[in-house]
């Protein structure tokens, strides 16, 4: 499949900002939820040491503590709790447990420097700190852990709404990046958008170099171009003079001859006179063609701006050959439709499929025009006796006639398919609504 340079650079530049924008975005949120998490780890750590340095042991050996400074100890099911609780099964707790406890399972006791996560007093994961202290004097020394538990939900819920703010955020970035790129693209399509008008003004015959300003990349391929279409222009003007030369060269002789023949008749050869004369007309013929090939080949000429006209100059031209008044000519074409084709090629193509039409037809010869998208479609039908469909190609071929007994050399349609072969036309031959032939072309629309 082939895509266009367009379609290459905005998918890879969404591809590309795609990646770049998820990898950050992951990149963002673990950094955040590490530091997030460390500071509430630190926050925590300080209200360990703030219980413990608040705890002491009174001389009937219970256990007293400072208030702590962090209302939410106060508040139950605040999600911060603390517990002090002895190997006797002495317990204090904060308010904020209300009637629960915090418990680390049936291991011994350790300290937990680092956060563990545990079930908590409500069945919410919590992240439990805990310190072992050793406290009073004896008899009433004891050995006392200290717990501070925070739930998980303290972090995971401010790292989702990071996420989700990020993620809006990433989101209009990537909107704005498109925006970006697309503005970027038509920048950099722009040069590339005016050598492809300034080819199509050369294929239209509007221009004969590239033109225009162009960044220094584009330097070397728009000389080489000019270079080429320069070459080009030069060989072709070189091969038609050679044509046009050498066909002038035959016109020479073949006069002379054509001025000798009232001689050989007047000798008593008329038959042979005769049997020159036809020749030398047919290599007047190939002569001509061959001049109007040069002509075609050489690519001169401006497109032709409204067949209509010129259908009817050729219709007219018709009608002073014979049985040219005696036929009824539809011409259903509109005004003003321009075809990309040289006016003289045009006049050639029509004039001949018109005159075979002629020759065949029995009244009527119907020609039309149908808009295709960015094309045209010629036909030209008659009402004549047609042709079978095994003679649908060897109609074409030059020199061959299928009625040896009408008028004509046999290449005039051979003309028609050089002249459509040149400039890549699709042509069939085919029955007519009218029951002869239906000769159709497709042009390009200028």
């Amino acid at each position: 499949m082939s895509w266009s340079l367009r379609k290459r650079f905005l998918l890879t530049s969404m591809a590309v900002s795609a990646a770049a924008l998820i990898a950050a975005g992951a990149f963002l949120y673990y950094l955040f939820e590490r530091d997030f998490k460390a500071r509430i780890n630190t926050e925590v750590h300080n209200q360990l040491m703030q219980l413990v340095s608040g705890l002491n042991i009174d001389p009937d050996g219970e256990i007293q503590t400072e208030p702590m400074a962090d209302p939410r100890f106060r508040t139950p099911l605040s999600g911060l709790y603390w517990q002090v609780e002895a190997k006797n099964g002495m317990l204090l707790r904060s308010r904020s447990l209300w009637d629960g406890t915090l418990s680390t399972g049936n291991g011994p006791w350790t300290d937990i420097d680092e956060p563990q996560a545990f079930t908590g007093p409500f069945g919410e994961p919590v992240l439990i700190h805990a310190r072992l202290v050793m406290l009073g004097e004896a008899p009433n020394r004891k050995q006392l852990r200290v717990l501070i538990a925070v739930n998980e939900s303290e972090i995971t819920k401010p790292a989702k709404h990071f996420a989700m703010n990020m993620a809006l955020s990433l989101l209009v970035l990537a909107l704005a990046m498109l925006v970006i790129s697309s503005v970027q693209l038509g920048m950099v399509m722009r040069p590339i958008n005016s050598l492809r008008t300034s080819v199509r003004d050369i294929r239209d015959g509007k221009d004969t170099r590239v033109t225009g300003d162009y960044p220094i990349e584009f330097d070397p391929v728009v000389s080489k171009l000019n270079a080429l279409l320069a070459q080009r222009e030069a060989m072709v003007e070189r091969a038609r003079a050679r044509a046009g030369n050498f066909a002038h060269s035959l016109k020479t002789p073949l006069t002379v001859i054509d001025t000798l023949l009232p001689d050989l008749r007047e000798s008593g050869q008329g038959a042979s006179a005769g049997e020159i004369g036809r020749q030398t007309t047919q290599l007047k013929k190939h002569v001509d063609r061959e001049l109007a090939r040069a002509r075609m080949a050489a690519g001169h000429g401006e497109p032709v701006r409204d067949i209509r006209l010129v259908i009817d100059e050729v219709v007219a031209t018709i009608r002073q050959l014979p049985r040219g008044r005696e036929l009824e000519f539809r011409v259903e074409v509109p005004r003003h439709q321009p075809v990309r084709m040289e006016r003289e090629d045009f006049i050639e193509l029509i004039a001949n499929v018109l005159d075979n039409a002629r020759k065949w037809a029995g009244s009527t010869i119907e020609i039309r025009i149908e808009k295709v998208t960015s094309e045209v479609l010629l036909s030209i039908s008659d009402d004549g006796p047609g042709i079978p469909a095994i003679h649908s190609e060897t109609i074409l071929e030059r020199g061959r006639r299928l009625d040896e007994g009408t008028e004509g050399t046999g290449i005039g349609l051979a003309i028609v398919k050089d002249i459509a072969d040149a400039y890549g036309l699709a042509t069939t031959f085919t029955t007519s609504p009218l029951g002869g032939l239906r000769f159709a072309v497709t042009l390009p629309a200028a």
